[in-house]
């Protein structure tokens, strides 16, 4: 174990192998929680008429996710900080896939929302616990890389496996959709438990048990989670809202939109692949030069709404950005976390990120009421500046941190 004010040893020798067997199901896991978590947003008529409700109540069920999601994560991530890793894993994958199962047996609307907060547990522990997992697997040359692979799987169920279960729902019906979710990641989770190997945190030795304000990596951890909230806040300020985007600020067909959304999925898987290769070759500077580039297509889609091609090509880079910035923020925040932190950091940027989709979500319908969807993008981009300028500033404190260390 490292000093607990240190920042995270992660091996640089060279290891026998990529480990991307175990990272594929990782990332598979990512994959079908994510597809699950957008469901309702999916299916939010059929499950409004067939469960007897408004489809604003559908809405709901994504809305009290994020905050389910924000009340357990860091507290359950904490009280599971000494069992298996893999063990965790296997088992909110399994409570999550029970609780899908149950949705799709649902009677009621009541019930239906039972199960979903419950889902949401499973999915905030799975989350934070998923990145510091995938990084125990990984030598420090192949982080990058490795946490791309996993939280790949996140941009994938946006751009295949939303269409596909929204597909299944209307040749079936949306109970079929869950289900099948729900035996999928029942199986995921027992391949999990028997596949993978154990990952089991040592305890702190007593002379390292400082007050966690004490530790050094805290400072650098600050700035790339309030970036974190941020960057979640400017996204959901302005994605929510694209197709009025479109529609009204643009002027480009309903018929069309639909290919600029698979032109911004399409760009956010681009991004996912280079997103390991740029967090290893340049670990101080990439996470801050991606959002520079959504500053340039946000402030591109404000000011020139009436250029086809320029909104065509900023929703192309604002989609390849997106691909890329989540892994090269977690990637940041395993390079700089000390040991004792590392599940913490993990936590909370899960946390901050969907504390940013609850405001954002809510704040972008009030900017785009008041002053026209236009004004979303121009927001977004100030407040991913204000972003890149924290990263920028936690990439200096954790260099100063490593290079202390190696004093």
């Amino acid at each position: 174990m490292t000093s607990s004010t240190a920042s995270v040893t992660l091996p640089e020798a060279p290891v026998s192998r990529f480990p991307i067997g175990a990272l594929l199901l990782l990332s598979l896991g990512v994959f079908v929680t994510v597809t699950a978590e957008s469901l309702p947003a999916g299916l939010m008529p059929e499950m409004a008429r067939d469960l007897g409700v408004d489809p604003l109540r559908i809405g709901l069920l994504v809305s009290v996710w994020a905050i389910v999601v924000i009340a357990t994560s860091i507290p359950l991530t904490r009280a599971t900080r000494r069992i298996d890793r893999r063990i965790v894993v296997a088992v909110s994958l399994a409570v999550f896939a029970i609780a899908n199962v149950a949705t799709a047996f649902a009677p009621t609307y009541e019930f239906a929302f039972a199960t979903r907060a419950v889902a949401a547990v499973a999915h905030g522990v799975f989350w934070a616990i998923v990145i510091v997992y995938a990084s125990s697997l990984l030598s420090g040359a192949q982080l990058g890389r490795g946490l791309a692979l996993v939280t790949g799987g996140g941009t994938a169920a946006t751009v295949l496996g939303l269409p596909v279960a929204t597909a299944l729902a209307q040749l079936t019906s949306w109970r079929v959709s869950f289900a099948v979710m729900g035996i999928g990641m029942l199986l995921l989770a027992a391949v999990v438990y028997r596949r993978l190997p154990r990952s089991v945190v040592e305890p702190v030795a007593a002379a390292q048990r400082e007050p966690l304000r004490h530790d050094r990596s805290l400072p650098p951890l600050v700035a790339f989670g309030i970036a974190g909230l941020l960057i979640g806040l400017a996204q959901f300020l302005a994605f929510v809202y694209i197709r009025p985007y479109l529609a009204e600020s643009a002027g480009i067909a309903d018929g069309w939109a639909s290919a600029l959304l698979f032109v911004f999925g399409a760009a956010g898987m681009a991004g996912v692949a280079v997103a390991g290769a740029l967090a290893d070759r340049f670990p101080r500077t990439a996470l801050t030069a991606t959002l520079l580039v959504f500053v340039v297509a946000f402030a591109a889609l404000a000011l020139l709404p009436h250029a086809t091609l320029v909104v065509v090509i900023a929703l192309a880079l604002w989609g390849a950005g997106t691909g890329a910035m989540f892994p090269l923020i977690q990637t940041a925040l395993m390079r700089a976390a000390s040991d004792r932190l590392r599940d913490l950091a993990s936590a909370s940027i899960v946390v901050l990120f969907n504390v940013g989709i609850a405001g954002g979500s809510w704040a972008g319908g009030q900017l785009a009421a008041t002053y026209g969807p236009t004004a979303n993008m121009a927001v977004s981009a100030v407040v991913v500046l204000l972003a890149a300028g924290l990263t920028a500033l936690g990439a200096v404190l954790a260099g100063r941190l490593s290079r202390s260390r190696r004093a």
